[in-house]
């Protein structure tokens, strides 16, 4: 394919309707004219066009796609369902750290996405708390870049139903835990089933991990703007891999021993 189909497709919206059009069924110039409000010249000239490049072929005075127009077609249908995907997701994206730990949009094509409203700020934070509460799984794995008492309710119920719990937490956190009660963190940590790690950085994102259901949580000065919830088996093997990258650079989080006095 030559350097400027890109910008030659691009160029024109005719064009790319067009090729849409040659999608569900090959036409005449005519046909494709009245069928898109386009003088017949303007039709001939870019099925011509498109010959030239061998995106079509004339048989009995109709025009079809070939493999490679095929391609190009489908390809660009792709690409603005993807564009239009990562729109829907901006109240997302804008808040995540770096694109590295960002998902795809193809990840989230069947997400559900609870984003906070002016009407409604807890929308994202309601969302996931009615969703922990409603899980059904033996395992969460969760990144978690504050100490929320809202979080803590529900997963502490998971807990006690026998939910194995995996919490990385910032240095900072840990450390302002510990602090606050020294007693119930010293319980916590040592706690059959849980395991507390400390993370050197601040996370800039939070992500919940369980048997059948993962969760992004975007952050912005601490508030939690969206909630994404997914079921897709790629994306949660796209969540339990990032959980493990940052796992992997925590330090476990040991109960303290006896005091000798």
């Amino acid at each position: 394919m030559s350097d400027d189909a890109v910008p030659f497709l691009a160029g024109s919206r005719d064009r790319l309707h067009l090729l849409e059009r040659l999608r569900s069924e090959p036409a005449a110039p005519r046909d494709v004219a009245d069928d898109l409000d386009l003088s017949k010249r303007s039709a001939q000239r870019h099925l011509s066009a498109f010959v030239e490049r061998g995106w079509t072929r004339r048989e009995n005075g109709s025009y079809r796609l070939t493999t490679t127009g095929e391609l190009v077609a489908r390809t660009h249908r792709d690409y603005v369902s993807t564009m239009a995907r990562i729109e829907d997701l901006q109240p997302v994206y804008r808040y995540l750290p770096d694109s590295k730990r960002a998902p795809g949009p193809g990840l989230l094509a069947d997400a559900d996405v609870v984003v906070a409203t002016d009407d409604h700020p807890q929308a994202p934070i309601d969302h996931y708390v009615r969703a922990v509460r409603s899980l059904e799984t033996d395992a969460i794995r969760m990144l978690a870049p504050v100490l929320s008492r809202l979080f803590h309710d529900p997963h502490a119920e998971q807990f006690r139903k026998g939910a194995e719990t995996e919490l990385v937490l910032p240095a900072g956190k840990v450390a302002a835990a510990r602090d606050l009660n020294p007693m119930e963190f010293a319980a916590v940590v040592a706690a059959p089933g849980f395991q507390l790690a400390s993370y050197p950085d601040e996370l800039g994102f939070g992500l919940t991990v369980t048997d059948d259901r993962g969760f992004l949580l975007a952050y912005d000065d601490g508030q939690v703007r969206a909630c994404v919830e997914a079921e897709d088996a790629a994306f949660l093997d796209w969540a339990a891999d990032v959980f493990e990258t940052y796992a992997q650079d925590a330090k476990p989080v040991v109960p303290p021993g006896p005091s000798l006095l």
